[in-house]
């Protein structure tokens, strides 16, 4: 852990030991010691950040019945210990050649199943790790198009509705080809809401989105996109190609979701691990979303109102959970960042000369495509940034907070965390 001043030190600390509270294996573990599968053998796939912790704990759980295990999980992650599973690194954010091999991996692992009971273990992150382009379309020119509509801010919400009319995986395709297998999916969720249809782009969900919402966000965005990437949707729109399975579709009958935790526990949690290192601790009861700026100027004045308030007995902290989202400019040469490392460096303005501390960083341990999990910074950060000649305006105008939050001391080096529930928001004063 980087030398922190004390208030930042207590964030970061309160980060690290709710991670290791909310860790995948530990959640499904539990989850499947109060609801056990069936007897009999049963196949089982997990997909997402969380992939090799969450297949660990099930194969331990089930002793030897696991059938077909398939994981698919990022690229330098660390595979599980899992003797016979086949295990596929793809790429995250961006899918890579290990992406389109794990999407069809798991197209021939539905094939395959012949009715079979099955256990799915899914985390965020499945979206880019697992990917499968409708017919028609070249999967550069899929992934440039969500590329474009990721640097133009959509939600995580409209950005997985074009994803799922995309694919032949997602938005409940998968789960269609699972039919009539009883299939029971233990879901980590990185999506404010904990919408099943919106984690991971929903494989297993039935899809209430459309062609024409997807269209539509789209349009609202303004990205160029390849002609056959908006052909495809304005055919699906005039209503010229099949939907994604719907709300009531008879092939998910067998498919049933349990959530095991999502943003919002994450808060929870961090607010009871302060409490034991003996700080007063809140919760934001509604997941985090909203532009980054709009969040970080909500958060600073939380702490404003409250730093330095007299007969406040030690440190006051809030915690929160969620995704903010950020729209990259399009004069950004060269971005090098991520949401939490530009929330927490906008933060470091309105902290300035107060006895405030705020860390924002990915339940995962990363933030974007950088070598980060985010940032924590305090009342001296913006001044210690003038003085070592660091200009945090001109980072976050070019899209460049990772760089900045390292030179700065700030940065929270990447690291596994065998969990993800999406970004966790600290704020605390004294």
């Amino acid at each position: 852990m980087s030398a922190r001043r004390p208030l930042a030190a207590a964030c970061e600390a309160v980060y690290r030991a709710t991670l290791a509270r909310v860790a995948a294996a530990r959640l499904v573990k539990e989850a499947l010691a109060r609801e056990p599968l069936p007897p009999g053998p049963v196949r089982v796939a997990a997909l997402g950040k969380a992939a090799a912790p969450m297949l660990e704990a099930a194969l331990a759980a089930l002793r030897g019945r696991a059938r077909d295990p398939l994981c698919v999980l990022p690229e330098g992650a660390r595979p599980p210990v899992a003797p016979g599973a086949r295990c596929i690194a793809a790429g995250h954010p961006r899918p890579t050649a290990g992406s389109l091999e794990a999407g069809q991996a798991l197209l021939d692992w539905a094939a395959a199943g012949g009715g079979a009971p099955a256990l799915v273990l899914l985390s965020g992150g499945g979206s880019a790790l697992a990917v499968a382009p409708a017919e028609g379309l070249a999967p550069e020119e899929k992934a440039d198009a969500i590329a474009a509509l990721m640097r133009a801010g959509l939600t995580i919400q409209a950005l997985n509705a074009v994803r799922k009319h995309l694919s032949r995986l997602k938005g409940g395709q998968l789960g269609a080809r699972l039919a009539p297998a009883e299939v029971r999916v233990l879901v980590l969720s990185d999506v404010p809401g904990d919408d099943l249809s919106v984690i991971a782009s929903g494989p297993l969900a039935p899809d209430p989105s459309t062609f024409g919402e997807a269209l539509a966000a789209v349009h609202g965005a303004g990205a160029a996109l390849a002609g056959p990437v908006r052909a495809r949707l304005e055919a699906g729109a005039r209503g010229e190609l099949p939907e994604t399975p719907k709300p009531g579709d008879p092939r998910l009958a067998g498919v049933h979701h349990r959530l095991l935790a999502g943003p919002v526990d994450l808060a929870r949690a961090a607010a009871e691990v302060a409490r034991g290192m003996g700080m007063e601790a809140a919760v934001d009861p509604v997941p985090l979303t909203g532009d980054v700026v709009a969040v970080a100027a909500r958060l600073a004045l939380w702490a404003r109102e409250r730093a330095g308030r007299p007969g406040a007995r030690g440190p006051r902290l809030l915690a929160l959970g969620g995704e903010p989202t950020i729209r990259v400019p399009a004069a950004a040469a060269a971005p090098e960042g991520g949401r939490a490392q530009h929330l927490a460096l906008l933060a470091a303005a309105g902290l300035d000369g107060l006895p405030a501390a705020l860390l924002a960083a990915g339940s995962d341990g990363r933030d974007g495509p950088t070598e980060q999990a985010g940032a924590v910074v305090d009342g001296e950060s913006a001044g210690e940034a003038a003085r070592r000649g660091i200009d945090l305006a001109r980072a976050l105008a070019e899209a460049r907070s990772g760089p900045a939050a390292v030179a700065l001391g700030a940065a929270i080096p990447r690291f596994e965390t065998g969990t993800h529930l999406c970004d966790m928001v600290l704020v605390a004063v004294e």
